[in-house]
């Protein structure tokens, strides 16, 4: 009978929208231990406009390397059996992403269509089936998911990448092109880094320059220079249509901002009895309502065209601007006084 080993993943982080994020966190998530880290981490939305007809860029602050403190990542260029050194570092408790060409897998949605060089985490191998388990966007009909692909097609299209698009696939090379194994350091905090999110917090009090050409925010400036765009849009802006693609990831991904901040206030509750966070936690509530306002608002506009939905916009931005430069400053103050403590 064949050997099977699966390592422990979590399906659905909610990062869909930055793709190596949610690949390392449906790692990260499965283990508690890196609870910790995670909580200390993702404080702050950066914005940035560079035209009038796109929508502004908003993404989470920290990129890639802030992984560097709980995963040791190495990189794997070529080997000489693909097949025996993944199932060796999986049975030895080791994660891998690899990177396809996913036109060449037939689970994915681009296969015999376009190429698409994309990762994927394999956490499992199968010797009875022949398969190794791994997590990938855009597999079996669901936007990220799990899936199997067969021992030899693995080691034919690992092997394909490192002598066929080594180079031109270069600039992924720091996201782990072809392949890195990936383990969890040891050692990892017990407790939050509260030193790491007073200083995240207070990096987001960047407010935007307001610059035609170019503006950049941070934090819950976000949201001020949010409800200006959207009262400029208003009164006759030019936005073209294609462009809500991007509006509707932007206000997925500033919903998935409010609920981390959510989860983080209610972790922070765990074993304190404090006052201040539970009136914290009722501004997280409050700037979550209004966010899913914005989800809902921003559909009735697209379908529309009503210029109603946009002054609406305008002011739920407001509202939370407000929200959230209150709710800042609040928790600074709670982690300036437990840091006194």
């Amino acid at each position: 009978m064949g050997t099977r080993h699966l390592l422990p993943v979590v399906e659905s982080p909610g990062f869909e929208t930055e793709c190596y994020h949610n690949i390392r966190l449906s790692l990260l998530l499965a283990h508690a231990r890196t609870l910790p880290w995670y909580h200390s981490h993702f404080m702050n939305l950066t914005l940035k406009s560079t035209g009038a007809d796109l929508f502004p860029v908003v993404r989470f602050e920290e990129h890639l390397d802030v992984y560097s403190e709980v995963l040791e990542e190495t990189p794997l260029v070529r080997c000489e059996d693909w097949v025996e050194t993944a199932r060796k570092n999986l049975g030895e408790g080791r994660y891998m992403i690899v990177y396809f060409n996913w036109r060449n897998i037939p689970c994915s949605r681009y296969y015999n269509k376009q190429d698409m060089f994309h990762e994927a985490l394999v956490y499992g191998f199968d010797d009875e089936q022949g398969v190794f388990h791994f997590l990938a966007f855009d597999v079996n009909g669901k936007g990220y998911g799990s899936s199997e692909v067969p021992y030899g097609l693995f080691g034919r299209e690992m092997t394909r990448l490192a002598d066929e698009d080594l180079h031109a696939q270069r600039w992924f090379a720091f996201y782990g092109f072809p392949a890195s194994v990936i383990r969890l350091k040891d050692g990892l905090a017990s407790r939050p880094d509260t030193r790491n999110m007073y200083f995240a917090l207070e990096r987001g009090r960047v407010r935007g320059n307001g610059s035609p050409d170019e503006t950049f925010a941070m934090g819950h400036y976000v949201n001020e220079v949010l409800s200006v765009y959207f009262r400029q849009l208003a009164e006759g802006r030019p936005l073209q249509a294609k462009e809500f693609i991007y509006w509707n990831i932007i206000v997925h991904k500033m919903i998935l901002h409010k609920s981390l901040m959510l989860q983080r206030i209610v972790y922070l509750q765990t074993g304190t009895d404090s006052s201040q966070l539970d009136l914290l936690k009722n501004l997280y509530i409050k700037a979550k309502t209004e966010m899913d306002r914005v989800k809902w608002t921003s559909i009735k506009y697209q379908r529309t065209k009503a210029s109603v939905y946009l002054h609406q916009l305008a002011d739920t931005f407001q509202t939370l601007y407000e929200l959230e430069k209150r709710a800042s400053a609040m928790l600074m103050e709670f982690l300036t006084l437990s840091h006194l403590k």
